[in-house]
């Protein structure tokens, strides 16, 4: 691979952290999923259980060895597939099951203190085990989900219902919404890509994006300053030789019937590994970061508006394998020591945080190096995504030390979830306070009554 031309980002480096999470029990159950995620306040992945599918929550900064007796998320009857925290409030976590169900949780504060096994809201629908769940990034209480049914649906929590079901010709390998929220882009296996429109309940594009037969994944690139500016996207898949392949696509460009491999930007043949690639771009730093399950490894790359569009950095290493990889939301950066990302190294028995840096002798905060990113607010709430069309870009926050969340999400808040056993207790309080009001309305009528005679 050639080495990138001059550019700021040419000597960042990986630095794995000395402070870890150990003794892990982690499920041997195979994942299509990045096996792994975390916010500013937790870490998830999935526990060994005898059982249904169990999840460990982690408070992000209570590293050493876990105890046996470690409380932890069940609910579910089968294995737990997928999962995700919602992005604008850390404490909600979704997990996508065997048992056909996708259940929310309330993780407390602090983290848990014991098994955790009523959900928030449990949603059903799917006739078979779902395989993916994941936030909209922009619109509060917005989800979607894919299944082994061959359908992709978008659920508003709030009403715990969903909005859409859009068919699907194969078994989906991955899901990734877009920046803005509009569109979610779906690997299948039948080795194609497929751009989903959720509101015109439809699929708005398609193409081939690889030969091997083996699980390819997805992910867009964005700019931070355009909502229009989403129409480039990044695959991983394998070659009929079995070699490791990363693509990048113009959505624009994508034939009419989907059979071809048209739209390709640049096809970079990598290794003959033999585990999926995962995919993530940072739209601040136009950086493309891609790890590869049972790899040592993250190559990260800087990408470009023009050939040849992806320019390879550098790559960490270690001597250690990993199960799973994710990253922290960029607010979750330490910029005094320049660290432009924060990753999560899921091992066998341990997690390894992973932080991504540029060297530099300045301890002043780099406004080159940290534009503004994601405030972790909604920009609209899940009616007003559901009613129409229209893109609007996420708010954005200063990454200065000290900076407030942009002003313009204050005040925008995410419709209150309610929990189905809430919503009994509710009913019930309601139902007590109209026998209430029944039985004083009857002594009323008969105290007329009497006064009457």
């Amino acid at each position: 691979m050639k080495v990138v031309r001059e550019s700021k980002f040419r000597h960042v480096f990986g630095e794995a952290s000395k402070e870890n999470f150990q003794d892990l029990r982690l499920s041997s159950k195979p994942l299509e999923s990045t096996g792994i995620r975390g916010n500013a306040k937790f870490v998830a992945f999935p526990w060994e259980s005898g059982g249904g599918g169990t999840l460990a929550v982690l408070p992000s900064t209570k590293y050493g060895r876990l105890p046996r007796d470690l409380p932890l998320v069940t609910g579910h009857t089968g294995g737990i597939m997928d999962f995700e925290f919602n992005p604008f409030d850390d404490n909600l976590l979704v997990s996508a099951s065997e048992d056909m169900t996708i259940k929310m949780w309330q993780i407390p504060e602090g983290g848990l203190t014991a098994h955790l096994k009523d959900p928030l809201l449990t949603l059903e629908g799917h006739g078979k085990k779902v395989s993916f769940c994941t936030f909209n990034p922009s619109a509060a209480n917005i989800l979607a989900t894919t299944s082994f049914d061959m359908t992709c649906k978008v659920w508003n929590l709030a009403e715990q219902e969903a909005a859409f079901s859009i068919p699907l010709p194969e078994q989906v390998m991955h899901v990734k919404w877009n920046y803005v929220g509009s569109l979610l882009a779906i690997t299948c296996k039948d080795k194609k890509v497929h751009i989903v429109d959720p509101r015109q309940n439809k699929v708005a594009g398609t193409a081939k994006v690889c030969d091997g037969p083996k699980p390819s994944k997805v992910e867009w690139i964005s700019s931070p300053g355009s909502a229009e500016d989403c129409h480039c996207l990044i695959t991983t898949g394998f070659t009929s030789q079995a070699e490791r392949q990363i693509s990048m696509w113009d959505t624009r460009m994508f034939p009419v019937d989907g059979d071809k491999t048209q739209g390709s930007l640049q096809v970079l043949n990598v290794d003959q590994g033999t585990g999926a690639l995962y995919p993530f771009f940072d739209p601040g730093t136009q950086m493309l970061y891609v790890a590869g399950k049972g790899d040592s490894n993250v190559r990260y790359f800087e990408v470009v508006n023009h050939e040849p569009y992806l320019h390879y950095l550098e790559t960490f290493k270690t001597n250690v394998p990993q199960k799973g990889f994710d990253f922290l939301p960029k607010r979750c950066v330490n910029v005094g020591c320049h660290e432009i990302m924060k990753g999560l190294k899921l091992e066998t028995s341990a997690i390894q945080p992973v932080s991504f840096r540029v060297p530099r002798k300045s301890e002043a905060f780099q406004e080159d190096l940290f534009p503004d990113c994601l405030a972790g607010v909604p920009t609209m709430g899940p009616d007003e995504w559901l009613s129409n069309s229209r893109q609007a870009l996420p708010i954005l926050t200063s990454m200065k030390p000290g900076a407030q969340k942009a002003a313009g999400g204050a005040g925008l808040g995410a419709p209150a979830v309610v929990s189905v056993k809430d919503l009994k207790k509710q009913l019930a309080e309601a139902q007590e306070r109209i026998k209430t009001l029944e039985t004083e309305n009857e002594m009323l009528k008969q105290e007329m009554a009497k006064a009457k005679a």
